[in-house]
């Protein structure tokens, strides 16, 4: 009975993040303490029932991401314990990019370029959008600062170029994270070619 109950969850998740749709679940407690005061709100989104790399694996949306998540290897990591938050850009938005920018990431030479680029869209603590406060500024895996703006359900967030993605899907809640859905490739400052 509890696995059909599971398949159904699963189920209902893809249903709802083929469709877009939303629905209204539990706030997540689980974040680093940032000497702010937070209202415990509940989060918009939904429940995958499976880890980050398996969430990931089921978006139709995701599959570059994923792609470049396996072929760096932190889709083992992306399998284990640990809350983690992170910012997948859509297929839609990796094909803004050079095609020999995403083949370059995928030679073996450049793995530790590749192991960056995605760092740089993760965030270490499970955040949730009712966590979220505008103007507020999480710091990445590479130790880069992202930029959050709110207004009313409105998410954006900003790289260290001061390009802004705006989230279109939010609180993608795994077990061992969250997944928001943005609709550009985050970019660090300056000249690097991450």
């Amino acid at each position: 009975m509890r696995l059909l109950l599971n398949e159904l969850r699963f189920i209902l998740a893809f249903m709802l993040l083929l469709t877009g749709s939303v629905v209204y679940g539990q706030g997540v407690q689980d974040r680093p303490s940032t000497g702010v005061t937070r209202r415990q709100l509940s989060a918009s989104g939904f429940e995958t029932g499976t880890n980050l790399a398996a969430s990931l694996d089921q978006a139709p949306d995701h599959k570059t991401f994923q792609q470049l998540l396996h072929a760096a290897g932190l889709d083992k990591k992306a399998r284990r314990k640990g809350q983690y938050t992170v910012f997948a850009p859509t297929d839609a938005a990796f094909s803004t990019l050079s095609t020999d920018f995403l083949s370059e990431l995928l030679l073996p030479a450049s793995k530790q370029r590749l192991i960056d680029f995605i760092a740089f869209h993760v965030v270490k603590g499970r955040i949730t959008s009712d966590l979220l406060q505008d103007g507020e500024q999480l710091t990445n895996l590479t130790g880069d600062i992202l930029v959050v703006h709110k207004k009313d359900n409105t998410i954006t967030i900003r790289d260290g170029r001061g390009n802004v993605a705006d989230v279109i899907q939010p609180d993608i809640r795994a077990t061992n994270g969250v997944v928001y859905t943005i609709n550009k490739v985050l970019r660090r400052a300056g000249n690097t070619v991450n």
